[in-house]
C-alpha cells in the first residue's frame, strides 16, 4: 500500500513524504469513501483538529472549488471567522456559509477577487488551478514577503528547466517557484509542472495538513474568539486611504481594502498575517517612509475614515503566524 501510495503522490507532484504517512489503522474519520486512500491520513488529520465536517462522503477525488479551497484553509490554519451582515464580494451574500471565511480569506490577503466597475466578484464556484492554488497557499502560510523577494531573473531561469516552465502565468510565477524551491511542491514524474491541472479536494486537503495545521506547542495565547497567535505587540497606530477607484496597489502588489496594513519588515515580516485590536484580522502587505518601529498605518476606506481615526497609543497586535 505504501508503494501505491508513493507512486500516486508522485504522479501528482506532490511532496514524496506525504505518501510515507499514509496509515489507515485506527481511522476516526467518518467518510466511507476516503479508506485506503492515498490522502487518507491527511484528511483524518485535517478531521480530528475541526476543519473539515460531518458529512456522509469526502469526494476526495472531485476537483475542489475556490469556496471550498479557502474555507479548508483558513479552517486548517485555526483562524476563526468574524460574523458580519455584510460581504465584501458581490457573488457571496452575506448570510451564506461561504461568507465569514471569505471574508477573512479576504482580510488576510489569501484571495483578491476579480473586479468589474466597483463591485469585487470572488467567483466561488470556479475549479481551482494547481498554479493558483500555490500562489494561495504561499499566501494563507504568510509568506508571501519572502516571494517578493525572489528575483525575477532567478524565477525565470528555474521556470526555463521545465518543458511547460512557460506556460505558468505571470501572476503565478514567482509563487510557484517559491514553492518548487521551498519543497511546498514538486514536479511531476514526468518533470513537467502542469501549472493549470485541476486540484482535486484530496491535493487540497493534503496541502493544508502539510503546511497550515499548527502545533499549539508555539502558540503564546488565544484571542478571546480562540484564535491562536503566536507573538503579541504594543505599537503605535495611525490609518490612510485611497479613494476607490484608485489603481494603487499595497507594496506587495494587493488590491488595497481594509485588513492591507503598512508596518516596518523589520519589525513585522511582509505576509504576516494579524489581529489588530479595534481594526480586527490584516495582513502586513504595505510600508511607508513614515511607518518605522512598531507602527502600523491602518488602511480604511475612505480619507473621512482616515481622519476621523487619528493616531492611538499602546494598541495590542496579535502576530498569527
Amino acid at each position: 500500500m505504501i508503494l501505491a501510495s508513493l507512486a500516486a503522490m508522485m504522479f501528482m507532484g506532490v511532496p514524496a513524504a506525504e505518501a510515507m504517512t499514509n496509515d489507515t489503522e485506527n481511522s476516526t474519520i467518518p467518510y466511507a469513501d476516503v479508506a485506503g486512500h492515498w490522502a487518507e491520513k491527511q484528511i483524518e488529520q485535517l478531521y480530528i483538529a475541526g476543519a473539515v465536517g460531518q458529512t456522509d462522503a469526502f469526494r476526495p477525488d472531485d476537483p475542489v472549488t475556490l469556496g471550498e479551497l479557502i474555507t479548508l484553509f483558513v479552517k486548517a490554519k485555526g483562524v476563526e471567522p468574524v460574523q458580519s451582515t455584510q460581504s465584501s464580494f458581490a457573488d457571496v451574500p452575506a448570510g451564506s456559509w461561504l461568507s465569514p471565511y471569505a471574508e477573512i480569506a479576504y482580510r488576510l490577503g489569501m484571495v483578491h477577487g476579480q473586479k468589474q466597475g466597483n463591485r469585487v466578484y470572488l467567483n466561488p464556484n470556479q475549479t481551482v488551478q494547481r498554479e493558483a492554488m500555490v500562489s494561495i497557499l504561499i499566501r494563507a502560510m504568510g509568506q508571501s514577503g519572502a516571494v517578493n523577494q525572489l528575483k525575477w531573473s532567478t524565477t525565470m531561469q528555474s521556470l526555463a528547466k521545465y518543458e511547460d516552465g512557460n506556460d505558468v502565468k505571470e501572476d503565478f510565477q514567482r509563487p510557484l517557484v517559491y514553492a518548487l524551491q521551498n519543497r511546498l511542491v514538486s514536479p511531476y514524474t514526468d518533470g513537467t509542472l502542469k501549472p493549470q491541472t485541476t486540484i482535486t479536494r484530496a491535493e487540497a486537503a493534503t496541502y493544508a495538513a502539510l503546511h497550515l495545521l499548527t502545533s499549539k506547542a508555539a502558540d503564546q495565547g488565544a484571542l478571546a474568539n480562540g484564535t491562536a497567535y503566536r507573538e503579541k505587540l504594543t505599537v503605535k497606530t495611525t490609518a490612510y486611504s485611497y479613494p476607490s477607484n484608485s489603481s494603487v496597489l499595497s507594496y506587495l502588489e494587493y488590491p488595497l481594502r481594509k485588513g492591507v496594513v503598512a508596518v516596518d519588515p523589520n519589525v513585522i515580516p511582509l505576509g504576516t498575517h494579524l489581529y489588530i485590536d479595534g481594526y480586527g484580522y490584516a495582513v502586513a502587505a504595505d510600508i511607508g517612509g513614515a511607518v518605522k518601529q512598531r507602527h502600523v498605518d491602518l488602511y480604511l476606506p475612505t480619507l473621512s475614515d482616515a481622519q476621523r481615526y487619528g493616531m492611538k497609543q499602546g494598541v495590542n497586535v496579535y502576530v498569527l503566524d
